[in-house]
């Protein structure tokens, strides 16, 4: 192995890696992900054999891409006798925490553990794990994500506010918004100083939990709701060192609002607020926030705010104008603190779009190409550099022609079915343009299709092309994502464009899937080699059979697992805290029983506060005398819950060829 070295003389040579000293092999270590430097230098020979098993060094561990035989192995020669240096520890591969073997099981041994990251989690291993957390003393960083409803946020709160070091803390605990169970009188506060929590909470539970935070300088809520109980706030508390705050506060009124910065947000320096479809007029009255922060944030040095109204009347710019009262946000007030602004009107698919917002996003993560409507009204006229931006959405092509902002850092691109021009329905997805984008985003980890048409591409020529390989060389996407499903030809497309692609996601209108599966699992396909989890959505029930005989027959896979999720389940997966479009097919011939249950309906659109748009068409038959009672009763529910009825237009048919025939076909139905 070579690497070249430069010294300040100017003069270059080559010289053998392990001529290096041990000292400088660690500094290139710890630049580099410790499972890939086991992976490299451990079998290389017995010098870094020891470097690599003897060190002192502290080891960061990521189980997230990871194959299961090659976990054993790391487990085994890394993990298990280094617990001691373990200072981070990632798991996101919701099969290792079934696994007996997993460190979780044994996480109050890792005592020097700084850093603990859990995505895609079940409760019932979150129950049973945190508590042995409070062994860790050293523990300052802490992320979880549920992948399943948790029943019962406060518990964990408790457990969490009991952890002696903690830090950070960033929590996304899927479930009832409305789980308003007061914390109990606990005789500790936490020391945590940055909190994240990006699931929806009251402000009930908001108010209970940061009475017990009196450290925290920064906070981030994804989405407040009103409270739905009446409650008495805990007794007068002070957040000191709160200084940054970030809200959305799309369902909650500005009354409420603004009492919560009179009680604990008056001392902010920094405030983003984000507003979207909210009926309250007066979070676009500028004499309403003057007067708020004259009188209750003195101290407000950034004010970065976002809102939006969407309406699927089409109205004329004119209209949108007369109708928006933000020209007073112009006055000396706002110009003397250097608080500008700006409005965008937007036509998206069969909708408008109002945005009233900052004109310096002040480091806002996600930023959206779509059809305006009109210009925006905007002071800054120049190209701009949009350094804080991670995920870029598209929704419109053209919006890329002379558009006059730049996205360096961008991370994440989701890519809508607007991308094609909406005018001319005919006209095909440019994958030409596709391949430019990602020629000039070298740093895009994830990749989201809405829809995926490609006609007339010439799938093999297309491959030859120069930019075609320099994309596939340079990219590093690593997760990829249909929506809408993938043909065979598509799939191999694209795996030839993405090499380094870990994660796949299926949507429910896949064709072929064996020859998908058996194509992706191919032992010599050089561009699936990274691969280590495929996700099939909305797929058939036997279809798990089906995997399996056909991993099993044609000898596929030797070390694999298979995980089948129901669709309360799979429904879990999802964001409700952002979710906007849900459509949800399926057709079997296997009887589903849980699916006639309104309550549980009630439990799962709870979650999805923020639809604007539902499609849900659930088909399956079998036998007559399964359904007689159960579709009975399940249609006295639909009934009784207005809800479901008036809101979701929830419905269920069936239908019997023949007066005796013993096959029923029913059909479950809701739009929005």
């Amino acid at each position: 192995m070579n690497v070249l070295v430069c010294f300040s003389s100017l003069k270059e040579f080559n010289t053998c890696f392990e001529d290096l000293s041990n000292e400088l092999i660690y500094e290139i270590f710890d630049l580099l992900d410790f499972h890939h430097v086991y992976q490299a230098f451990d079998s290389l020979n017995a010098r870094f054999y020891n470097l690599v098993t003897n060190s002192t060094l502290p080891i960061e561990v990521n189980l997230s891409s990871i194959s299961k035989s090659t976990f054993e192995r790391y487990n085994k020669d890394i993990i298990l006798p280094n617990k001691h240096r373990i200072h981070s520890l990632h798991l996101s591969n919701p099969c290792l925490y079934d696994d007996i073997s997993s460190p979780i099981h044994i996480l109050s041994q890792f005592l020097h553990l700084k850093t603990l990251s859990l995505n895609n989690i079940e409760s019932k291993h979150l129950e049973y794990l945190l508590p042995t957390l409070v062994s860790l003393p050293c523990l300052s960083s802490l992320s979880i994500t549920s992948i399943n409803i948790i029943v019962n946020r406060t518990a964990i709160y408790s457990q969490i506010i009991r952890l002696p070091a903690l830090k950070y803390c960033s929590l996304s605990l899927k479930g009832s918004h409305y789980s308003e169970v007061p914390l109990p009188i606990l005789d500790k506060y936490s020391p945590i100083e940055h909190l994240i929590i990006k699931h929806g909470i009251s402000t009930n539970e908001l108010y209970n939990l940061l009475s017990y935070i009196p450290q925290l300088h920064r906070l981030y809520v994804c989405y407040t709701l009103n409270s739905w109980t009446t409650y008495i706030k805990p007794s007068s508390f002070v957040l000191p060192y709160l200084t940054h705050v970030s809200l959305d506060l799309s369902s909650i009124s500005f009354a409420v609002f603004e009492e919560m910065i009179i009680d604990i947000f008056h001392l902010v320096h920094v405030l983003h607020i984000f507003i979207r479809n909210n009926n309250d007029q007066m979070y676009i009255n500028a004499n309403r926030w003057k007067q708020l922060i004259l009188s209750y944030m003195r101290n407000l040095r950034i004010f970065d705010i976002r809102h939006e109204t969407w309406s699927r009347n089409i109205t004329t710019n004119s209209q949108v104008i007369l109708n928006t009262p933000t020209n007073k946000f112009t006055s000396s007030f706002w110009s003397e603190r250097q608080w500008f602004f700006t409005q965008q009107f937007i036509q998206e698919r069969d909708r408008n779009c109002t945005i009233f917002c900052s004109i310096d996003p002040y480091r806002r993560k996600y930023y959206t190409l779509c059809k305006q409507i009109h210009p925006s009204t905007c002071l800054n006229s120049k190209k701009t550099h949009l350094q804080s931006v991670q995920h870029l959405r598209i929704d419109n092509e053209n919006e890329i022609i002379d558009c006059k902002y730049y996205f360096p850092n961008v991370t994440t691109l989701t890519l809508e079915n607007s991308l094609s021009c909406t005018l001319i329905k005919s006209r095909s997805l440019s994958l030409t343009k596709i391949i430019e984008i990602l020629r000039f985003t070298s740093y895009i980890r994830t990749l989201i299709f809405g829809s995926m048409p490609l006609y007339g591409v010439n799938y093999k020529s297309i491959q030859q092309n120069q930019t075609f390989q320099l994309v596939s060389n340079t990219n590093m996407i690593t997760n990829v994502t249909f929506k809408q499903g993938c043909t065979l030809n598509k799939l191999q497309l694209f795996v030839a464009l993405c090499p380094r692609i870990q994660y796949l996601t299926l949507g429910h209108d896949t064709e072929d899937l064996e020859s998908i599966v058996r194509f992706l699992l191919k032992k010599r396909n050089e561009n699936t080699s990274h691969l280590c989890s495929i996700r099939l959505v909305s797929t058939c029930p036997f279809f798990l059979t089906t995997l399996r005989t056909l991993i099993e027959s044609e000898t596929l896979l030797t070390d694999y697992i298979l995980k089948k999720v129901d669709l309360e389940h799979a429904l879990s997966a999802f964001d409700g805290d952002h979710l906007e479009h849900l459509e949800l097919y399926s057709q079997t011939n296997i009887s589903q029983t849980d699916y006639f249950d309104g309550k549980r309906w009630s439990k799962l659109f709870e979650r999805f506060q923020k639809l604007t748009k539902c499609q849900i068409e659930l088909r399956q038959k079998g036998r007559r005398g399964i359904y007689d009672n159960l579709l009975r009763e399940f249609q006295r529910e639909l009934k009784e819950i207005k809800e479901l009825k008036e809101k979701w237009n929830m419905k269920c048919y069936r239908s019997c060829p023949g007066y005796h025939g013993t096959v029923v076909s029913v059909q479950i139905s809701a739009s929005l």
